[in-house]
């Protein structure tokens, strides 16, 4: 038995809806509140057309293949290009269709109509946004009324705005999900914290690098009250009490003396300016291994440098006693060993270079102290000259603007600078021509070598500064060379604080340069 309207009961439907639509849980609520409208118009069919725009969003807020098949109501993706459902779109207002066969817009309508007599559809929009259209049905002619379209446009008015919110709770929940994934994929502590350092969330990861410390960090407790004996948070809490100002990020080392682990530390600031929120966002690379592993490398490195030179002077020393004992009817002899000191040599030069990089690399910083600028280069142009005039090339200078100091250490920049023009005057042919150049510009001294050599290709550029890397191309070929010097200046210069680089074009030259800054 269908209900008949009335000022009361209409408060009544308006009220109940109202309840319902409080709830978030609109796969449920939705479905109940159209029954219900329908059930008080009297309408014997409900479909509702979703905005195919929104389709991600209806399968959150509205599952249709929970619907009973047995009830007047269903739901489907689209149809909002043509028939009544259409035309409502496209108005964006509700529509009353009193007789469909007597309508002048019949030839509009769609199959949905076939079965029916009188029509009503109304649209849910929200914040302009036309999210769907409910259409109701019934078979007999003048059965809708201008008061059931009003009272379901009411309610369809209250629906939309419940399914708007519905929507953005479902995408807050989703973002939330999402991140938390992220962050529990993570294989490395990562911590989000808000501006007092009070933990907001942490990974899987920071869970059991504090359950292994012993230490009890759980969300909503502040950081400094629970990790202060470890020395890997000193950092990051003397940011969090006074971070730097103008500054959003900070890299940096950290060491646990607790635990003896090493991390590279990522720390950033997160804002949310909608609510007034801001903190620190901590992720903390473990990077242990590594530093073990380099440490390793290195100890092999010096001892096998070490141990070879022995046995290599022992050949260089044979060569000489068996040189002196060759017969005068062997002289192919001389040659063999000649090619013998040249491989030797060639070693002995490479274990020099590997010795001179673990020396950098292992150097005190308080071996830095003041130089003079124009006594350095002088020192360098003096020391490179004889090779560029064995060649006959020109070797030219273009100092400007220098500072009177730097405060460096003098051999480590002396053996950087002089390696970047012997590159140079080794891979310019005959009576080539080098420049270079020296200057200040801002807080910063610049040191280029420019030539007209051979030049570098493109693909070669990336890997130029790489231990051991040679670029093999046309005109090289009979150029010594073990692949170590370029290595070592990016590691004297990074060591300063300072910046490599490298521009060059096959066939044309190369220009390699460096700067240092000047407080150093």
């Amino acid at each position: 038995m269908l209900r008949r309207l009335d000022p009361s009961s209409d408060l009544e439907l308006l009220a109940e809806v109202s309840q319902l639509l409080t709830h978030f849980d609109m796969q449920r609520v939705l479905g109940r509140v159209i029954r219900l409208v329908a059930n008080a118009v009297g309408a014997t069919r409900a479909h509702l057309f979703l905005h195919p725009n929104y389709e991600l969003d209806w399968r959150n807020i509205f599952q249709t293949d929970r619907l009973d098949p047995d009830t007047i109501f269903s739901a489907s993706v689209g149809g909002l290009e043509s028939g009544l459902p259409g035309l409502v779109a496209q108005e964006r207002s509700g529509l009353l269709v009193r007789d469909v066969m007597m309508d002048d817009r019949r030839y509009v309508f769609g199959d949905e109509l076939r079965d029916a007599q009188s029509a009503l559809a109304v649209p849910l929009i929200c914040n302009q946004d036309m999210m769907a259209v409910l259409l109701l049905l019934h078979p007999k002619p003048e059965h809708f009324t201008e008061n059931h379209l009003r009272l379901v446009q009411i309610t369809m008015n209250q629906s939309a705005v419940a399914v708007h919110n519905a929507r953005l709770e479902n995408h807050v929940r989703s973002g939330r999900h999402q991140f938390q994934a992220v962050l529990h994929a993570v294989n490395n502590p990562m911590l989000v914290l808000d501006r007092s350092g009070r933990v907001q969330m942490m990974n899987a990861a920071a869970e059991r690098y504090f359950e292994e410390s012993d230490v009890r960090l759980k969300s909503g407790r502040k950081l400094v009250d629970t990790v202060q004996a470890d020395s890997a948070f000193t950092r990051i809490l003397s940011i969090i009490d006074d971070p730097p100002r103008g500054e959003t990020h900070w890299l940096f080392k950290a060491h646990s003396e607790q635990r003896n682990l090493h991390f590279d530390v990522l720390m950033s600031v997160w804002e949310n300016p909608m609510q007034g929120e801001s903190g620190f966002v901590v992720m903390m690379h473990d990077v242990t291994t590594l530093i073990e592993l380099d440490r390793f490398k290195n100890d092999m490195l010096r001892m096998a440098s070490h141990d070879l030179r022995s046995p290599l002077a022992l050949i260089t020393g044979y060569c000489d006693v068996i040189e002196m004992d060759i017969p005068p009817d062997m002289p192919n002899l001389l040659g063999y060993l000649e090619a013998v000191r040249r491989t030797t040599t060639r070693m002995d030069n490479l274990l020099t270079d590997l010795l001179r990089i673990e020396r950098i690399q292992s150097s005190p910083l308080e071996l830095y102290q003041p130089i003079v600028v124009e006594t350095l280069l002088a020192t360098i142009i003096e020391h490179s000259q004889p090779g560029a005039v064995q060649k006959n090339q020109q070797l030219l200078i273009d100092f400007h603007d220098l500072p009177e100091q730097i405060v460096a250490d003098p051999i480590m920049i002396r053996e950087a600078m002089e390696n970047l023009v012997s590159n140079a005057v080794k891979y310019t042919p005959d009576n080539g021509q080098i420049i270079v150049r020296a200057f200040s510009r801002g807080t910063a001294l610049y040191f280029v070598v420019e030539d007209n050599g051979v030049g570098i290709g493109p693909e070669h550029l990336p890997r130029l500064f790489t231990s051991f890397y040679r670029a093999k191309q046309a005109g090289t070929e009979h150029i010594d060379g073990s692949g170590v010097g370029l290595s070592l200046v990016k590691t004297v210069i990074e060591r300063h604080q300072g910046k490599v680089w490298v521009e060059s074009e096959e066939g044309v030259g190369s220009q390699f340069g460096f700067w240092l800054p000047l407080s150093s």
